[in-house]
């Protein structure tokens, strides 16, 4: 069905639109309904709307505003119609310019003339999936690509310090857990010649590559996919009620089709693992620790294997247990600590050094620590890359590597090079994680935001970001929050449109009467009596 979201900081609006059709005929299900612009952003993101019916004048984001930002960051989809007064005709020229399906007066709706424009909308829709294909997912999308990334793998890699963190952050992102069951895909693509291309053309390569995978996946079941490194990904599958029983036959024939398309495109070829399945997203590491664990025995001539038709033989020895090293891991990576990485990256390698034998794990050790880097570092490849300028291929040298010697002495470079990179920049990176927090909360005013749920995206323990936001802030968390909201209601009160507890519900204050007393105690006066005197 085609997915709609309703955007309007009028209630009778909104309950109006719901009711003046009947939108299971026109395939369309109502997915949420905004009343204001950064709530439908938020929506949006979360949702993925095919279609948008927006207010062109709404609080904190205008409808013209919120068009402009999918426009930049989705490219066609979603579809806009807009909602105007009759003294918004000015508007509606930049509302074409933005390509808005259509435009409608308040005061003239009817149900004749938003079936008109719906089904404008709706003939619209059709002509671009067949011409563009599967709409970006939303995982993908705009600049949260690397909290998704920084989610996934944690979750693949069971770093979560509890079930209650990742619930908050799974939350937080908007995931899509609602599944019968999950299985994930470890790839590696083969045929990338780092040593004969430029950076710009092998990113551009596997970016292409990845991109082909979503988009061909898409067409026929969900799916997550989260980049680890420059070679390898992985597929989270959603599998349905129906699709649970024959898994490995639908994912065999999905990901056929898949390897079939990107060879033929990018002549490029992708080999597969498929772990066994869980029920509960929670426990995807299993299911990744198990395609790590058969990974081994893919080949070109043979490039889909289930650990589950694998059996007993799947139970080998040749995936790295980062079980034991995952806290330390996690916590040293997240708080920028280069000398914990270094005690521990020189624990891993010693556990190698005796037992030469041991190269696959020994190559599944640096692959691990090498996609963690990359991912959960502030500018992780950049980092990675500065650590092994000198080498011609880069940190991906790590591929051609033949024996546990050689995969160890890798390992010890990227060691000593993390321990100085991060020396020497860790309080200009504690500087930008904080930045990039005060902006997350800039973005999400209209929320009753906590110390817990912020540090849950982030991917830091509440205390740990406590402490670092009021060293490099200046201010405690709380503190800046307040001083946000109340910098974005005195300039919402400046504009004169909203009424006090609409500015207090925009804010995500939970009464009128809390956002007076906030007020009260920064400014020194109540909000009714800064509009008087101020305004």
């Amino acid at each position: 069905m085609i997915k709609l979201l309703l955007a309007d900081d009028e209630p009778l609006v909104l309950v109006g639109l719901q009711s003046m059709l009947k939108w299971e005929d026109y395939d369309i299900e109502i997915c949420g309904t905004a009343h204001n612009g950064g709530e439908a952003l938020e929506m949006i993101q979360r949702y993925s709307p095919d279609l948008v019916i927006a207010d062109i004048k709404m609080p904190l984001k205008s409808g013209l505003e919120v068009m402009k930002y999918c426009r930049e960051t989705y490219g066609r989809l979603p579809l806009f119609i807009l909602l105007t007064s009759f003294e918004e005709f000015q508007l509606v020229k930049e509302a074409i310019s933005y390509q808005a399906v259509d435009y409608l007066i308040k005061l003239e709706l009817t149900p004749e003339t938003l079936a008109a424009s719906i089904a404008k909308a709706v003939d619209l829709l059709r002509d671009l999936k067949k011409s563009e294909g599967v709409r970006q997912a939303p995982e993908e999308r705009g600049g949260m690509q690397a909290f998704y990334d920084r989610f996934f793998v944690r979750l693949l890699n069971n770093l979560f310090e509890n079930r209650e963190q990742y619930r908050m952050q799974r939350t937080e992102l908007g995931m899509d857990f609602s599944f019968e069951a999950y299985a994930v895909c470890y790839c590696e693509v083969l045929g990338i010649n780092s040593a004969g291309m430029s950076d710009e053309k092998l990113v551009k390569l596997y970016s292409s590559t990845i991109r082909m995978v979503r988009e061909t996946i898409t067409k026929y079941m969900a799916c997550y996919i989260t980049s680890l490194d420059m070679r390898h990904f992985s597929i989270t599958f959603c599998l349905s009620e129906q699709e649970v029983p024959t898994y490995c036959d639908v994912l065999k024939n999905v990901l056929e089709k898949t390897i079939s398309i990107v060879y033929n495109y990018f002549n490029v070829r992708l080999i597969c693992a498929v772990g066994t399945k869980v029920d509960d997203p929670f426990r995807l590491s299993e299911s990744f620790y198990a395609a790590r664990q058969i990974f081994h025995s893919v080949s070109a001539q043979d490039p889909i294997l289930f650990a589950e038709r694998l059996g007993e033989t799947a139970n080998n020895t040749a995936v790295f247990d980062l079980s034991q090293y995952k806290d330390r891991l996690a916590k040293a990576y997240t708080e920028l600590d280069g000398n914990a990485l270094y005690t521990l990256i020189t624990e891993i390698a010693e556990s190698f050094r005796d037992s030469p034998a041991r190269r696959l794990q020994a190559m599944d050790a640096a692959c691990s620590l090498l996609y963690m880097a990359i991912s959960m570092l502030p500018d992780g490849e950049q980092t990675v890359s500065q650590i092994f300028a000198d080498d011609r291929e880069g940190f991906r040298s790590i591929y051609a590597k033949r024996t546990t010697d050689e995969i160890l002495a890798w390992i010890l470079k990227f060691r000593d090079g993390l321990q100085e990179v991060l020396q020497n920049r860790k309080q200009s990176y504690k500087d930008r994680i904080v930045v990039e927090v005060q902006g997350y909360i800039r973005e999400n005013l209209n929320k009753k935001l906590s110390l817990n749920e912020v540090a849950a995206v982030f991917g830091f323990s509440p205390n740990y970001l406590s402490q670092l936001f009021t060293r490099s802030a200046g201010c405690n968390f709380v503190e800046y929050i307040t001083q946000e909201k109340i910098a974005a209601a005195k300039k919402m009160m400046a504009d004169g449109n909203e009424k006090i507890y609409e500015i207090a519900e925009a804010l995500g204050f939970e009464s009128a009467f809390y956002f007076s007393k906030v007020f009260k105690k920064v400014e020194g006066c109540s909000p009714r009596e800064y509009m008087k005197n101020k305004l």
